[in-house]
């Protein structure tokens, strides 16, 4: 597009270019660290399966089995009835205290030069945006996120000691727990904290600090609980408190509580 006085061009600019540049100017311009869950377009996916289970004849089963067939004397084969195993459905806080969505292999890469290159490679990776026409917005957003969580990381060393305070996990991990526990959801925090404890409030304060003093930027919260809970319930809601990492695309696990929620109709 150019722009004209007098029929004169004062200057020109590419569209396609204004897209990097507006993402990172808004990822700078923002109170909050860039949400990864939002931009990511697998992001958490709320699945929802249903099973079905057919009737298998004894003929079917040897098939499959890679057995011989047997013959029967003109009586129809007997139907195998099928095992239904139920799985237990845990609470938000069985699953913390289990640590299912803990990730005991996870290790935060700090190595110098490591990050650097990670930073020169993204760099260069927002610079190639410009030239393509899909989905550029999104992707300025996904590489200007992982490009400030990287510049975090080099001051990793100076706030080491609170930040592993809190076991890692990742966004698989996350989804799997949703799949196989199918009662669970993922959601943002703001209708929980009415009922929320002191002591994960605290927590929440302590992190956002912690975030803000890092990067000038606040924390971003999540939680994971049952799913009736996300509409108006009677029963005590027991959330998992997760936060998005300042360091990278996953998550730090700050807690979880039952018993000690209480609802406002208490107080």
């Amino acid at each position: 597009m150019e722009i004209k006085l007098f029929g004169k061009t004062l200057f020109s600019f590419n569209k396609k270019e204004t897209y990097p540049m507006l993402a990172m100017n808004q990822i700078k311009e923002s109170k909050f660290m860039p949400d990864f869950y939002t931009g990511n377009r697998g992001g958490f996916i709320e699945f929802e399966y249903a099973t079905v289970i057919g009737e298998i004849t004894s003929s079917q089963l040897a098939k499959l089995e890679g057995k011989p067939e047997k013959k029967g004397k003109g009586r129809p084969n007997k139907k195998v009835e099928p095992v239904v195993v139920e799985k237990k459905k845990n609470t938000p806080k069985e699953v913390y205290e289990l640590k299912t969505l803990n990730d005991e292999s996870f290790v935060l890469n700090v190595n110098e030069e490591y990050v650097d290159a990670q930073i020169d490679e993204f760099k260069d990776k927002l610079s190639l945006i410009k030239s393509e026409e899909y989905d550029m917005r999104n992707g300025a957003n996904e590489i200007g996120s992982i490009l400030m969580r990287m510049e975090n990381r080099k001051k990793y060393p100076t706030v080491k000691d609170f930040f592993d305070e809190y076991p890692y996990t990742t966004t698989t991990k996350i989804n799997e727990l949703v799949k196989n526990q199918d009662h669970l959801k993922v959601g943002q925090v703001a209708q929980f904290l009415a009922d929320m404890p002191k002591e994960a409030v605290d927590t929440m304060k302590v992190y956002n600090a912690k975030t803000q003093a890092l990067c000038s930027k606040q924390a971003v919260f999540y939680i994971i609980a049952d799913k009736k809970d996300f509409k108006k319930s009677d029963s005590r809601r027991d959330p998992i408190l997760l936060a998005q990492s300042p360091f990278g695309h996953f998550w730090q696990i700050l807690g979880a509580w039952d018993d000690e929620m209480r609802f406002l109709e208490e107080l």
